[in-house]
């Protein structure tokens, strides 16, 4: 078994005890073969830095309140996060640059999470404004968790109907050749080497964050 595969399943009897949220639980099927293969063997190098470079994010990047998320668009307990954390947190301190935000995906909970991740990054890679239109709208369309809904159908006709602006046709081969592929590799690497297990899980400045919920972020932030 690959570390990987003993990190994937390490992280399926993990219980995470979140307040106010209730993270979403590593799903124990393999992914299937119509799904990106991670094949992620390897940790990302020192666990005491983060690797931005290259990751969405939302604010100053300058910033002196870093915010960094890992997510799974099919994760119940993300969208949660994005609607009733997320929203208050962009009002009140990212857009006044006091934080900046990034978004990390850790792509676990099923097959089309894999993929539902490598649509994002390719329309990040394209122009970021259309990474954050898909953002909203995976977490506004979300399905269940238990069911594949993410699939490619589904997504190209999303970025077709939804972010009519993207280039379509690079768009869909861009995807269909994985060409970004080594990022999301990139994003589970730095969440295995920070011990992230499982969605979302938060990080300000550095300090993961037992209560994600918005009254902890924000006593996590003003340091009480």
């Amino acid at each position: 078994m690959t570390r990987m595969g003993f990190f994937l399943k390490r992280m399926a009897i993990l219980l995470l005890a979140v307040v106010a949220l209730t993270a979403c639980s590593v799903k124990k099927e393999e992914p299937k073969a119509v799904s990106p293969d991670l094949g992620v063997t390897e940790k990302a190098g020192n666990s005491k830095d983060f690797n931005l470079d290259n990751q969405p994010y939302l604010g100053n990047p300058d910033a002196p309140i870093q915010i960094i998320e890992f997510a799974d668009y099919k994760c119940p307990a993300c969208k949660r996060w994005k609607d009733e954390v997320l929203n208050p947190l962009k009002k009140n301190y990212i857009d006044s640059g006091q934080a900046v935000y990034y978004y990390v995906d850790l792509p676990f909970l099923a097959p089309d999470s894999t993929l539902a991740a490598l649509a994002g990054e390719t329309l990040y890679q394209q122009d970021p404004a259309y990474f954050w239109t898909y953002f909203d709208l995976m977490m506004e369309h979300q399905g269940k968790k238990d069911e594949e809904w993410a699939n490619r159908d589904f997504i190209i006709e999303l970025v077709a109907d939804e972010i009519p602006e993207a280039d379509l046709e690079q768009f869909t081969q861009e995807l269909d050749e994985e060409k970004y592929l080594p990022q999301i590799k990139k994003d589970v690497l730095i969440a295995d080497a920070h011990e992230v297990g499982g969605t979302p899980t938060v990080f300000v400045n550095g300090q993961m964050v037992e209560d994600v919920s918005y009254e902890g972020i924000k006593a996590t932030i003003e340091g009480k």
